[in-house]
């Protein structure tokens, strides 16, 4: 396997929350741009040994410096990666880059979600007292509503999604007024993206 190949397959997924698509200025899409097998590659690599100059890259990958910058021209344009001051450099004019998005590995998210396991419990039986609140508090009117003309009721799965949705969306308004977070569309790129890997070791 090509060294292309061999980190482009560590990346398992690609998610995100917010904005994605052209944007007025014509912004490209990271899920378009790491389509392209060299450019996950390079992204992977930045994740596990960044940051890195061009050359590096190049030399790491079996690819040509110049095929490298174009790869990383539209790789900053998607904001997938960033150029990044190190503490010590060889030469002035060398150029280091580094991953614009939150990489984790697929076994740190199952320890993160392990560990946070009881307090999702507590805060999903308090949801639950609050939604079911809220679905009573919300009968007489869903009754009176657009859906309701044509036949969704209260008991409808699509109504109470919709309904869970504000919900949750109030919630989220007042954590980020409390300065605890900002949500993506707040965020200067207008979302945050992620890159699930596995470990290297786990290709042997």
């Amino acid at each position: 396997m090509d060294k292309v190949k061999k980190y482009a397959s560590l990346c398992v997924s690609k998610w995100g929350s917010g904005e994605f698509g052209e944007s007025e200025l014509g912004r490209p899409d990271p899920f378009t741009v790491l389509s392209d097998e060299t450019r996950l590659a390079i992204t992977v690599l930045l994740c596990l040994k960044g940051p890195m100059t061009t050359k590096q890259i190049a030399n790491e990958l079996g690819l040509s410096p110049s095929t490298v910058l174009d790869h990383l021209k539209k790789l900053k344009e998607a904001f997938v990666i960033k150029e990044v001051e190190v503490p010590r450099k060889r030469y002035k004019r060398e150029r280091y880059y580094d991953v614009n998005l939150t990489p984790y590995f697929k076994d740190e998210y199952a320890e993160i979600k392990r560990r946070i396991k009881n307090y999702a419990d507590i805060l999903g039986q308090t949801a639950l007292g609050v939604f079911e609140k809220s679905l009573e508090e919300l009968r007489g009117y869903i009754e009176t509503t657009l859906m309701a003309r044509h036949g969704l009721t209260l008991e409808r799965d699509e109504v109470k999604n919709l309904l869970w949705v504000m919900l949750w969306h109030l919630v989220g308004d007042y954590i980020s007024e409390k300065g605890v977070y900002r949500p993506p569309l707040q965020s200067p790129k207008k979302h945050y993206f992620y890159l699930v890997l596995k470990r290297p070791e786990d290709q042997e």
